[in-house]
């Protein structure tokens, strides 16, 4: 499975949240303004966090850039984490930052009421911060930027890393130089309507984009019960459109959007789905699959100078979507089980149609 050359030794960064989640499951039907029995339980959390530990259970060796803190509670945070397998060395630590925290109420059937989330920490990254990190940034695999990190940041990143951007100006490592000169590819999670305003000056400079339709509509600067097609056509005539666009479209599926092409990708039928439990943290497992595979597309066609089996965007999206199914049949934000081989099962059980691609996964490090 995904048995790359050591001597490339790929890894990603994740700029982006970490924080305490604080999960309240109601046991019946939520009633609004009103006390509704269930049961409550605390993990780890953060959309940038939960897209870094899909990684690293998907074998990828991941670090991230965020603001940490010194706490008692931050100790114990930064512990787990580390504990996970994410590299937290390279994130500054702040003394007086609060513990981030999300607080949510999901429904039985894991979805989402509403949440609050306190992420008064991260909002204290600052453009020095990443500037000192340029060497870890610059050879990245994956830099995958979470929308809660302010709008500076968040440009500088699209600036210095932009999919049409020239990587000979880079202070390229000569350890490096029969690496592929290729730039990292810049992925961006919106995380919601309210940060992805973050994005309207850069998204267009982004490799893979992965918001829902309402954080969509809120980049391309149009109402946010616009059609698709006309956030689409918005984001185009403001040459805002990333080079791969996948729209989480919840029941719908994922839309995907490729130069003059839409096209939806619908969930499987029910009974080749993974029983959902709870869908916090689907949309961050969905994402750590778009960067998986694409990273795995970029190894294999540069070291055996062709694309694996058929793939695509659209067969990228149902990889996430298997990936979020996945993710969403755990109690945990991330599912402790994953691993690429479970990936590749599911994805195979849901889409019969990878069957080629999977295949071509399973084998493509035998070199």
């Amino acid at each position: 499975m995904l048995q790359i050359d050591k001597r490339i030794k790929p890894y990603c960064v994740v700029v982006g949240g970490i924080n305490i989640d604080i999960q309240a499951f109601c046991h019946s039907e939520y009633i609004e303004r009103d006390s509704n029995p269930g049961y409550i339980k605390r993990s780890l959390g953060g959309v940038g966090r939960n897209i870094a530990e899909n990684l690293v259970r998907l074998g990828l060796q991941t670090e991230m850039i965020t603001i940490l803190g010194d706490s008692p509670g931050w100790k114990k945070l930064i512990s787990h984490t580390e504990h996970a397998g994410i590299g937290l060395g390279h994130s500054p630590c702040l003394p007086t930052v609060p513990l981030p925290t999300y607080l949510c109420i999901l429904e039985r059937d894991g979805g989402l009421v509403g949440a609050v989330a306190d992420m008064r920490a991260i909002e204290q990254m600052q453009i020095d911060h990443l500037e000192k990190q340029k060497p870890l940034l610059d050879e990245a695999a994956a830099i995958i930027v979470d929308g809660n990190i302010p709008q500076t940041c968040i440009e500088w990143l699209a600036e210095r890393y932009n999919a049409n951007g020239d990587r000979a100006s880079f202070n390229v490592n000569t350890a490096h130089k029969n690496r592929d000169a290729t730039k990292p590819l810049l992925v961006a999670d919106p995380v919601s309507s309210s940060k992805a305003e973050r994005f309207k000056s850069c998204f267009g400079k982004f490799d893979i984009a992965k918001p829902n339709i309402a954080e969509a509509a809120v980049i391309a600067g149009v109402e946010t019960k616009d059609s698709l097609q006309n956030i689409i056509s918005a984001m185009r005539k403001a040459s805002n459109l990333p080079g791969e666009l996948y729209v989480s479209m919840g029941e719908k599926g994922m839309e995907v959007i490729e130069h003059n092409s839409m096209t939806n990708i619908s969930l499987p039928f029910p009974k080749l789905r993974p029983h959902s439990i709870n869908h916090s943290g689907a949309g961050d497992a969905a994402c750590a699959a778009l960067v998986w595979i694409s990273i795995y597309e970029r190894i294999i066609a540069r070291e055996l100078k062709r694309k694996p089996g058929n793939l695509c965007p659209q067969d990228k999206a149902k990889m996430a979507l298997a990936s979020a199914l996945y993710a969403a049949s755990s109690k945990y934000s991330v599912n402790p089980k994953l691993n690429d081989y479970r990936l590749c099962e599911t994805a195979a059980n849901c889409y019969p149609e990878l069957s080629e691609i999977i295949d071509d996964i399973r084998h493509g490090g035998e070199m």
